[in-house]
């Protein structure tokens, strides 16, 4: 997924993934039990009991389907991650000892880094802020070509005249699907955002800051790029992108659905988005599609002006989706920031919104 630019990094290759292997859902309180922070790598064993396979992590037993798959004794390494959907023990790497084993090969730093990149701002959200492709354009002077291109791949997205097809290109062009059709033989129409910012790299002046922001959005393509791959392992769908626009700041996007399950005929999508606009502020979006025409959104704005009108614009927000067929079922405007999955909630006078 990564390109030919890291398989110099790898002597082999490196079995990072278990395919199949769900990850464990914790809640707070159980990953707390076990003596987990966010982001720690931690190794499980297979243990018997009774006539089951087990898998023990710091002594403590935990239920995870994919322990039927190994054999006793064999250790994994799982680490502990936390998003808006939960906490979750995700299976990174294969077997890492084994009676009569060989060893697997280790991932390159260059993957690890990718794999553990902390949570932070999108790079890619503020590069492409209002005026920021111009700004960019500007700091790498001679690159003419370069601008037009990533001008012309921009200016086809506009929030004012935003549509359907339009969101379902910015996700094809995104860069998390690029090696992919490569390897498909599928020729595509231009570069994806991943390639344009490898070549404005390319242009930028060694050590300067310029190259080491386009280097940071490459990183954050790439590992947006490992979670969707994660996700498909796990049979789940996942994939988080930036829509950058010409007339307005750039929207970060998550779509969620869970693994897929044969008995339901309905399953919900998670539709996640985040944006900061110079009139309205910071505003986060979180939209759960229970059936192909029921909805429920939670809105957060900090600003108490913003969401007064948000709540004001229900009504006509109700008319414009039964247009299209869709019924909002909730809607919730919280006069507040989002709360972030990895903040402490234990504190007093805190609390925590079971219902979104």
């Amino acid at each position: 997924m990564l390109g030919p630019e890291l398989i110099n990094l790898t002597a082999r290759p490196t079995p990072i993934f278990l395919e199949g292997s769900a990850a464990i859902q914790l809640t707070q309180q159980a990953a707390k039990d076990l003596g987990l922070k966010d982001g720690q790598i931690v190794q499980g064993v297979i243990a018997a009991r009774g006539d089951l396979l087990k898998l023990l992590i710091n002594n403590k037993e935990l239920e995870w389907p994919g322990s039927s798959r190994f054999k006793l004794g064999d250790k994994l390494d799982f680490r502990l991650d936390s998003s808006i959907f939960g906490r979750s023990l995700v299976p990174i790497r294969g077997l890492t000892t084994s009676p009569g084993n060989t060893p697997p090969a280790i991932p390159s730093p260059a993957l690890l880094q990718l794999m553990h990149r902390p949570d932070q701002p999108s790079v890619l959200a503020g590069l492409f802020k209002s005026g920021g492709i111009e700004a960019l354009a500007a700091q790498l002077g001679g690159s003419e070509q370069l601008r037009a291109s990533l001008m012309l791949s921009m200016a086809k997205l506009s929030m004012e005249k935003l549509s359907p097809m339009s969101v379902k290109r910015g996700l094809s062009n995104s860069g998390l699907f690029g090696e992919q059709l490569l390897a498909s033989g599928v020729v595509r129409q231009g570069p994806d955002l991943k390639q344009l910012l490898r070549s404005l790299l390319r242009n930028a002046p060694l050590q300067s800051a310029i190259g080491a922001e386009l280097k940071g959005a490459i990183d954050e393509v790439e590992s947006k790029q490992l979670e969707s791959l994660q996700a498909q392992q796990s049979r789940e769908l996942s994939y988080s992108f930036v829509l950058p626009f010409m007339d307005a700041n750039a929207v970060e996007i998550e779509l969620y659905r869970e693994a897929s399950n044969s008995a339901a005929e309905d399953q919900e999508w998670i539709i996640n988005l985040h944006t900061e606009s110079p009139s309205l502020g910071e505003l986060w979006l979180k939209t759960t599609l229970q059936s192909a025409a029921s909805i429920q959104m939670v809105m957060w704005a900090p600003r108490v002006d913003v969401a007064d009108r948000a709540r004001e614009a229900a009504s006509e927000l109700q008319y414009e989706l039964q247009r299209f067929g869709l019924t909002l079922e909730k809607l919730d405007v919280l006069n507040a920031r989002r709360p972030s999955a990895s903040e402490g909630l234990s504190g007093s006078g805190q609390m925590v919104d079971l219902s979104t």
